[in-house]
């Protein structure tokens, strides 16, 4: 048995230039490692070891997502703001136990998977429309920036739908929303998040006073009444959760899947010629190059050698899963496990890209609807061409495996595939 000390920790940096080569050096130092988040100095572990990942995951008597287990934060060491937030966000996202599932059964019940289908249409009317004004924009020899102008309004267009937001208003949320992330000063960040909570207050307001069949008002319904299961806080926080984890996500799922096809042609022609479905590519893209760089964070309730390991691990201790590097862990996934490659096996349920458990992704099924769909039509519609295309830097500590920017030569495709 080890203890869970190394000489030198290693810094887990928020804005990775190279988020796979910090990966690949995580998995050469062990299952559990020592390290400190360059963003805020917080000394974590890291399990970038897939199986382990899941037995830590799965594990939901032992390893708490409640904050309240988190020894450094009781002892007033956990710096606020930016991604700890969602570390210590009240609701759904870090509770455990009966109040997870009661907060979960909810939610569940307010955001059906019939609700999910019905958003089908709504999803290619938002596509079609938006690939229109690609196609007005796209020249013949001119780089055109997707992510912004394609994948960043996809999810917050749907997100606004689903909520029930007028237009005026998802203008304005949206607009926050941006300035949150793309603010170049902490002050007009935070206006930025008080504007998108503003918004979302008076959303709930609305929807107390004038329901309809949206999200918001499910969730009112679904909770009015039951011993206030989620007060107005704890909607706002689940509406925020929402936004937060499925907008950003569902962009960046976008952006890599449409870079990975335009880096790997010969794997964009199978799909067209019917031999890969786009629906193998989102999967593999998933556990390749996903949206998360790290699952914050899992707490266990006494000490404990970590299962898989000869690790030992301390009540309380910090432990995050780094989810970019159970994706090419070559003991999971084989030797080729850096290589995309969408004709292999990769079921859904293998890769961590979603989580594992409990705390399973609930929006996973919409944001898999929504990128399948983009993607299927605009390389339907395109062929993509990103040679001496500008370089970006990562979008942030959130998932800074994606880009900010995505330039793209697009050009109308004379043939249609033979299958999508």
């Amino acid at each position: 048995m080890t203890t869970s000390t190394q000489q030198d920790p290693f810094i887990l940096d928020a804005i990775a230039a190279d988020v796979h080569g910090d990966a690949q050096r995580l998995r050469a130092l062990g299952p559990l490692v020592e390290a400190v988040l360059s963003d805020s100095g917080l000394k974590v572990l890291v399990c970038p070891d897939r199986d382990v990942a899941e037995r830590i995951l799965g594990d939901r008597e032992t390893f708490r997502k409640n904050p309240e287990h988190w020894t450094d934060l009781r002892d007033g060491l956990v710096p606020q703001g930016g991604i700890m937030e969602f570390a210590t966000m009240p609701g759904m996202l870090n509770a455990d136990g009966a109040e997870h599932r009661k907060l979960r059964g909810l939610v569940s019940d307010a955001f059906t998977a019939r609700r999910v289908e019905n958003l089908r249409p709504r999803v290619e009317e938002i596509v079609q429309s938006l690939l229109g004004d690609v196609a007005a924009a796209a020249t013949t020899n001119g780089f055109l920036e997707l992510r912004r102008r394609f994948a960043f309004e996809l999810p917050m267009q749907i997100l606004t739908h689903l909520f029930g937001l007028d237009p005026d208003s998802g203008e304005v949320l949206a607009r926050n929303y941006t300035a949150i992330h793309a603010s170049t000063t902490a002050e007009a960040s935070l206006a930025g998040k008080a504007g998108v909570l503003a918004v979302i207050a008076a959303l709930i307001e609305e929807k107390r006073r004038h329901p309809a069949d949206d999200l918001t008002s499910a969730l009112i319904a679904a909770t009015d009444g039951q011993d206030a299961a989620l007060d107005d806080e704890l909607l706002v926080a689940t509406l925020m959760l929402f936004l937060f984890a499925g907008q950003a996500t569902t962009a960046d799922l976008i952006v890599n899947c449409l870079k990975a096809l335009a880096d790997h042609p010969g794997e964009l022609a199978h799909v067209r010629a019917g031999v890969l479905s786009v629906e193998d590519v989102v999967k593999e893209v998933l556990r390749w190059n996903g949206p998360i760089q790290t699952i914050m964070f899992r707490y266990p309730v006494r000490d404990v050698v970590v299962p898989g390991t000869d690790v030992l691990v301390k009540k309380g201790r910090a432990i995050a899963i780094h989810v970019a590097a159970t994706g090419r862990d070559e003991r999971a996934y084989g030797a080729d496990a850096a290589t995309f490659d969408p004709s292999r096996d990769t079921d859904i349920k293998k890769h961590l890209a979603f989580g594992y458990g409990v705390h399973y992704c609930m929006g996973a099924p919409l944001a898999l609807m929504m990128t399948t769909t983009a993607v299927a039509q605009l390389i339907e519609r395109f062929d993509l061409d990103r040679t001496g295309a500008p370089t970006s830097r990562p979008i942030s500590s959130f998932s800074p495996n994606s880009d900010a920017e995505l330039w793209m030569r697009l050009s109308a495709r004379t043939t249609a595939p033979a299958a999508a």
